[in-house]
């Protein structure tokens, strides 16, 4: 933006240059004409006004007759600068005028008293030359152009230091803003954090859950990838199933570490955790794209999940996967008031409940990646017993690159 104000200013100058150069020019020739009119007027003037003065002194008329008083007036005239010649042509003569040089400033009839006719003509130098107006009009442009080149530098001057001005602003303020957009990130990267410790804690309250929201996480990725979703999709998804749990912060303990079946006002508080967590979400901006995921994990294809009954189509997508998802990893993962099921069990129940409480796409999207990459969707106990006889020891890392909390090996 900085630079665009600089380079509008400087076209600014520019134009302004324009502008002055055909002030100066139209300045310079308006006053040329003026002092060269003013020099032609003077130039017929002062040689008319001589001459009238001259032949009220003397007989007009002796001029045709007598050869001495035409010379003595010519005489008396030529003493003016501005007059060349004085000639006297008798009725048949032809005055010897040579083109463009002589003007006639001053003629006057004449009449002898024996009847003879006759003019008399008073010729001028060229007007440049009998009057200096040439010399006038070049003192014109050059003041012009002298006046008119301050005008220009002052411009440039002051151009030149408000763009110095705007340049030192714009660094200290890129300087700022990069000092901001730092702050910024640490403090997202600190708020993620403390929201991944809180998500940790909920899966910590009861063991029989611990690594759930990563799991949940891992088998979203799969199904996403299978229905070939963007990589800026795949993040909002991975998010959301990160995440989705996390309104259970707000469920008390004695509800959700119940060992036994819940009775149905337990349930009703249960099911207030989509909602409770969209808010908790909603209030960290980096996250709010997620909300709708995390409030509409439990609605059901058919109308009747919760929390807001939503059916078919206008439940979104990234919501049905985190809910097929967090229902996998609920039927193959031991938990106190039921026991898992096998592969088998749950793939049968997941198709049982095809175009029901799940979307259909999103479950053939699960059987087609449990066919590519079964180990991901195996039962908990399986995949620990795999690590275990690999020598390695499952633990939860924080994933600093994703900012993801994920269920690593050591």
């Amino acid at each position: 933006m900085r630079d665009r104000s600089i380079a509008l200013m400087h076209l600014l100058l520019l134009l302004s240059g324009v502008v002055l150069v055909a002030s100066a020019v139209a300045l310079s020739l308006l006053l040329g004409a003026v002092v060269r009119k003013q020099a032609s007027s003077g130039v017929r003037d002062d040689p008319s006004h001589a001459t009238s003065v001259v032949l009220a002194s003397g007989r007009i008329g002796d001029l045709l007759t007598k050869p001495a008083a035409a010379a003595t007036i010519s005489e008396q005239l030529r003493h003016n600068p501005n007059v060349a010649k004085v000639e006297v042509v008798s009725g048949g003569q032809t005055p010897s005028l040579a083109p463009g040089h002589d003007q006639v400033v001053y003629r006057k009839a004449l009449r002898a008293q024996n009847g003879q006719q006759g003019q008399l003509l008073v010729l001028s130098r060229p007007i440049a030359a009998s009057s200096g107006a040439g010399s006038r009009v070049r003192n014109i442009w050059l003041a012009i152009a002298l006046v008119f080149l301050v005008l220009f530098a002052m411009l440039a001057l002051l151009v030149r230091s408000a763009s110095r001005v705007l340049r030192g602003r714009r660094r200290v303020l890129e300087q700022q803003s990069e000092a901001l957009l730092d702050a910024y990130r640490r403090l997202e990267r600190s708020s993620f954090e403390a929201m991944e410790s809180l998500n940790a804690a909920v899966d910590a309250k009861d063991p029989s859950t611990a690594g759930h929201s990563q799991r949940v996480e891992e088998i979203a990725l799969h199904i996403g990838r299978e229905l070939q979703f963007d990589p800026a999709r795949l993040e909002l998804l991975r998010l959301g199933a990160l995440f989705h749990d996390i309104g259970k912060l707000a469920v008390p303990d004695a509800i959700l570490l119940k060992p036994a079946r819940l009775t149905r006002q337990e349930f009703e508080v249960i099911k207030r955790h989509c909602n409770d967590g969209a808010r908790i979400v909603d209030r960290f901006g980096p996250l709010r794209p997620v909300v709708s995921i995390i409030r509409h994990h439990h609605e059901h294809w058919s109308g009747a999940g919760y929390p807001a009954g939503l059916e078919g189509e206008t439940i979104p997508i990234e919501a049905s996967i985190v809910g097929v998802a967090d229902s996998w990893d609920a039927m193959t993962t031991n938990r106190p008031h039921k026991a898992m099921l096998s592969v088998e069990e749950a793939r049968e129940e997941v198709k049982r409940c095809r175009g029901t409480q799940f979307r259909p796409d999103v479950v053939d999207a699960l059987l087609s990646a449990m066919e590519r990459e079964p180990e991901v969707f195996a039962p908990l106990d399986a995949q620990l017993g795999a690590s275990q006889g690999k020598g390695r020891t499952p633990q939860l890392r924080v994933a600093r690159e994703t900012g993801a909390i994920g269920l690593g090996e050591a």
